[in-house]
């Protein structure tokens, strides 16, 4: 059976940079990203400038105004300029680490084990250098991004219109129509122009019109307004509300408008079952983490809870972040967690370092 094909849209949105990753036609993952500087992600070859022994922690010069601090307890898996595994850690020790947190305040960077492969470039030439050096850079988020979309195995379809991108994947700068191809209708225009198959998964597409941007084209400007808003409807009329805090995520499930038929019980069933997809959906696109709350519609029928537990299960099996649903609570609250992978969507657009 052939595999349906993604598509990655990267382009200009509102102070900074959109990445939307669709799956059979629809929003799965959205990333923002404006023109700050950011270090998380990037892979530093960092000599150890003071170690505190009664927090456990050493703190690593960068070449940077401010110092990266290291956690010891956790870092029994970091590695030395040659590879090899860091025993002992004293003043002068040159480590390979990764950036987990930017500076923020009177607070330095964060760090911790760089991870990769034995073969990885990045360990070849931090033998040949001396600390402190960065090795590697930090990804953009839509690198980050389009690297999730390989991993999916899916066929991608990267469609941008910025050239800068574009030249970086494909090799060269994107060619100029030329005018008079421009005025003639788009069927007599003749083959698809900066248009690249880089490899048998992924396809390259540069866009330009400036008569219709790429953010009209796939509605991004609603789509990014109904991924931060409050209230989220359902196809049978019903709604779920999504209440973010600072400790933990609150979902609660409404009916609405959605009385059909008599059985009332058949239809907090379907309307339970369309919020826990659309729930599990939300979760992804907004990139939301943490305890999760939800309160669903209340059934009188056990075996109905015991299937909508099942659904729960098999959606957050399928989140490829690690979705765990933990228990139906005392207080009739379906739990789960979500592991943390870099900011909320409302982080990415409100945050001021984001």
């Amino acid at each position: 059976m052939e595999k349906s094909s993604d598509k990655l849209v990267v382009c200009r949105f509102r102070d900074g940079i959109l990445s939307t990753w669709f799956q059979e036609g629809r929003a799965a993952e959205l990333q923002f990203s404006r023109e700050h500087k950011t270090e998380v992600g990037a892979i530093y070859l960092a000599r150890v400038a003071h170690v505190q022994k009664n927090i456990n922690a050493a703190f690593l010069d960068l070449g940077k105004e401010v110092n990266a601090y290291l956690n010891l307890e956790k870092a029994n898996k970091v590695r030395l300029a040659n590879g090899e595994k860091a025993e002992r850690i004293t003043e002068g020790t040159e480590l390979l680490v990764e950036i987990k947190k930017d500076a923020h305040a009177n607070k330095g960077y964060t760090a911790a084990a760089a991870r990769f492969r034995k073969d990885d470039l990045v360990l070849t030439r931090a033998a040949f250098l001396q600390a402190p050096r960065c090795l590697k850079p930090a990804p953009k988020a839509w690198e980050q991004l389009l690297a999730a979309c390989l991993r999916s195995g899916n066929p991608v379809e990267l469609v941008t219109d910025l050239p800068e991108l574009y030249e970086q994947l494909g090799g060269s700068a994107p060619e100029e129509m030329p005018e008079y191809r421009k005025k003639l209708p788009e069927r007599f225009q003749g083959e698809e122009q900066n248009t690249k198959q880089l490899n048998e998964q992924l396809k390259l597409r540069y866009y330009a019109d400036a008569k219709l941007s790429l953010p009209v084209v796939y509605g991004l400007e609603t789509l990014v307004q109904s991924a931060l808003a409050r209230r989220v409807w359902l196809p049978s009329g019903g709604n779920i509300v999504i209440e973010r805090t600072e400790a933990l995520t609150v979902i609660d499930v409404n009916s609405g408008k959605d009385i059909r038929g008599k059985d009332k019980e058949a239809t907090l069933r379907r309307t339970n079952q369309e919020a826990a997809e659309e729930l599990m959906h939300q979760l992804r696109l907004r990139n939301l983490s943490g305890i999760i709350l939800v309160d669903f519609i209340d059934f009188e029928k056990q075996e109905n809870l015991d299937e909508l537990v099942e659904t729960l299960e098999a959606l957050a099996a399928r989140d490829s972040v690690g979705t765990r649903f933990v228990d139906i609570t005392g207080l009739h609250l379906a739990e789960l967690v979500r592991p943390r992978r870099g900011k909320s969507l409302q982080e990415q657009f409100f945050s001021p370092n984001s």
